[in-house]
This record gives structure tokens, C-alpha cells and sequence, in this order.
């Protein structure tokens, strides 16, 4: 690994999504910025992220916030090469193949080893950067 690594890290429940962070803050080459939102998401895709780790459901705060989908569809509309590794709690194939035909590099599902697989995910990629 070369320098600085930017990850924008995506969820809307803080405490998950803090959680993660805390398992990511250690290594010294990533640069970890945090999100509740796609929207806010979309809104810092100037950032230029490596990697975007984006959750499925982000509508427990807000009802009306898009999904993980929407937004990995309008986040390749304004990169089509970014690297976004979803996180979600459903197994369902049909799901996980909807993302892979949007081009997700990764698919992690949030259970017992997700910060683990989340970190092995993140260095698999930056590994090919």
C-alpha cells in the first residue's frame, strides 16, 4: 500500500456505523470519513473515495432516504470506476445479484465476522489500485 487510502464508510445506524470505523481507525494508510446517508454520500463523492463502503437499507432514520442500490446507481453515474463494497444483513441471491449487475465489487453481509470481512474486502481492493 502507497500513501493515503480515502474510504467513505456509509450506514445509516451510527453505532454500527461507528463500530466499523473503530475497527478500520487503526490502519494508518486509510483516511475514514462516515456517513448516515447515500444522499450524503453523493454529496462528498468529490472526496475521490477508493472505496465506499455503502449499507442497503439506510431509510431507519429518514423514511424517504434511498436505498443502498439507488445510490451505488448514481454513484457509478458520477464514477463509473468506483470501488463500493455493500454491506447489508440479507442473504438474498436475488439481491446480491442485482448489485453485482451494478457493478458492486464486493458483497460483505453484516453477521459476526462482518468488520473482519469489511477490513479483508478493503485491502483486496486497494491491493489492485
Amino acid at each position: 500500500m502507497n500513501g493515503k487510502y480515502n474510504i467513505i464508510l456509509v450506514d445509516d445506524d451510527f453505532i454500527f456505523l461507528e463500530m466499523l470505523k473503530e475497527s478500520l481507525i487503526d490502519n494508518p494508510d486509510f483516511n475514514i470519513v462516515a456517513f448516515q446517508s447515500g444522499e450524503e454520500c453523493l454529496n462528498h463523492m468529490h472526496l475521490n473515495p477508493d472505496v465506499i463502503v455503502l449499507d442497503y437499507y439506510l431509510n431507519s432514520e429518514n423514511q424517504e432516504a434511498k436505498n443502498g442500490l439507488d445510490i451505488l446507481k448514481e454513484i457509478h453515474t458520477i464514477n463509473p470506476q468506483a470501488k463500493v463494497i455493500i454491506l447489508s444483513g440479507q442473504e438474498d441471491g436475488n439481491l446480491v445479484y442485482d448489485f453485482v449487475r451494478e457493478n458492486a465489487t464486493n458483497y460483505v453481509v453484516k453477521d459476526n465476522n462482518a468488520f473482519e470481512n469489511v477490513k479483508n474486502a478493503i485491502e483486496d481492493i486497494i491491493k489492485i489500485l
